[in-house]
């Protein structure tokens, strides 16, 4: 503890004062305004920050700069003209009542990091960002998408903060990712977190790995666009609103969602993608560019003892040779949905055939021809304990005949599968500095440990 309330003073400084991702003392810094004067830039023009070169139209300002004050701009106007609120004013930070946003060298360790500065009692923020000042050697197809993807990604942050500032970064991250693609549908960045979601299925949407901010925070991302492709991008302004006037997260989405129906079809959704996806209508315009999901097991019979975790899904492939399929389980899981989705000659899924009762017994599911099937168990509920069962799938589910006394619940796990999926360094460094209690050593923590939002 000491060592973070040690660093509490370099937290609240801003880049031009020290702090985690600073300039150097040697570095010149200077600052320009974006056209219509919403954005400051600031940056290094000689020094260990200096700005990427180039000055194109050769008005003796550097055309990265440039660039990021137009998009800072301009997706400041995205959200505000659809309905978010106006961001919060900084009452002059900076020198001007402009969004303030820094160019440094994060040196490959993360590519940029909002932090919400001076807040009141509701945890409602004003904030700055900071951006990688060239993305020499990152993972962008250009510099342009660098930008439009850092740009709308922390000031979506900037909009949590104008909010509830104080939230957990499986919404924080997640939502923010979902903005690059609302600002930006072609965004190659939310694609490829949309794909890593698909590699932990079998994880609880909000419980992320523990440590430094995970990929999985972001990859949260194809919820909130399932969500939203549902119900429409307003839906977004009212969960906002819902965090702004209290509510729990999962309480406000349980409330404005049916997860009883709207889950299971975001796991068949998931399912429905990759090589899987165009054999049916209803599913994501970008489903053949991700996915499609891990399974956990493929054979031509299926005899798991496994554990459902609340808003999670565990996928399986069936080689069936044909014949009659049986169902069974060794015990009731009533929180748990079962289904067997059907292929076509392409193998794309094609069909829900089956969607047999939670209850310990064996049904017999019909006869099917050979080829491959796909089987889910979707646990779309808030509960507070996973659900452990054993089910089988095949020509003979006998081996999952009813004990006399089954395990229907489980002992008490709540969080999510092993820490798998794709990790990248990093994660957004967000929290306060005037707002008292523990968000200021949080984010002191955060930046002890040198982390900025990720790396792609």
């Amino acid at each position: 503890m000491a060592l973070l309330l040690a660093l509490l003073p370099l937290a609240h400084a801003r880049p031009t004062e020290g702090g985690a991702y600073s300039f150097d003392g040697s570095d010149v810094v200077t600052y320009l305004d974006s056209p219509g004067g919403f954005a400051r830039v600031w940056y290094s023009t000689d020094g260990p920050n200096v700005v990427k070169s180039g000055d194109a139209d050769g008005n003796g300002l550097p055309d990265f700069a440039e660039l990021v004050g137009t998009y800072t701009e301009d997706v400041l106007a995205t959200y505000e003209d659809f309905g978010f609120r106006p961001l919060v004013s900084d009452d002059g930070a900076g020198g001007s009542d402009a969004m303030d946003v820094y160019l440094v060298d994060f040196g490959g360790d993360a590519d940029g990091a909002y932090t919400p500065e001076h807040c009141n009692t509701d945890d409602v923020c004003s904030g700055y960002f900071v951006m990688e000042n060239d993305f020499k050697n990152y993972g962008y197809s250009d510099v342009e998408s660098a930008v439009s993807t850092l740009t709308s990604h922390e000031l979506f942050h900037a909009e949590q903060a104008a909010y509830n500032s104080g939230e957990d970064s499986w919404y924080a991250e997640g939502t923010a990712t979902w903005a690059e693609r609302f600002f930006d549908p072609a965004s190659e960045d939310f694609i490829w977190f949309a794909a890593a979601y698909l590699e932990d299925t079998g994880r609880s949407l909000n419980v992320p790995p523990s440590g430094p901010v995970p990929t999985f925070a972001y990859a949260t991302c194809l919820w909130w666009t399932f969500v939203t492709d549902r119900y429409g991008d307003d839906w977004m302004i009212d969960y906002l609103d819902g965090t702004a006037d209290g509510e729990d997260l999962l309480a406000a989405l349980d409330s404005r969602v049916d997860l009883s129906t709207d889950f299971v079809d975001f796991a068949a959704w998931n399912l429905r993608t990759g090589k899987l996806a165009g054999g049916m209508d209803e599913g994501y315009d970008f489903a053949p560019e991700i996915g499609p999901p891990l399974f956990e097991d493929s054979a031509s019979a299926l005899d798991d003892d496994q554990r459902f975790y609340p808003l999670a899904t565990t996928y399986y492939k069936l080689k069936w040779d044909g014949g009659d399929v049986q169902f069974g389980l060794d015990a009731d899981a009533p929180d748990v949905v079962f289904q067997l989705w059907g292929t076509d000659a392409d193998e794309q899924v094609n069909g829900l055939l089956a969607e047999p009762e939670s209850v310990a017994g064996i049904v017999d599911l019909g006869e099917l021809p050979a080829g491959t099937y796909y089987f889910m168990g979707v646990n779309p509920t808030l509960a507070d304990n996973s659900t452990k069962v054993r089910f089988c799938l095949g020509a003979d589910a006998s081996a999952c005949t009813p004990a006399d006394t089954g395990d229907t619940g489980d002992t008490g796990d709540t969080g999510g599968s092993g820490d798998t999926g794709p990790e990248k360094p990093g994660g957004c460094a967000c929290g306060t500095t005037e707002s008292g209690g523990a968000a200021g050593v949080w984010i002191a923590g955060l930046l002890a440990m040198g982390l900025g939002r990720r790396r792609r």
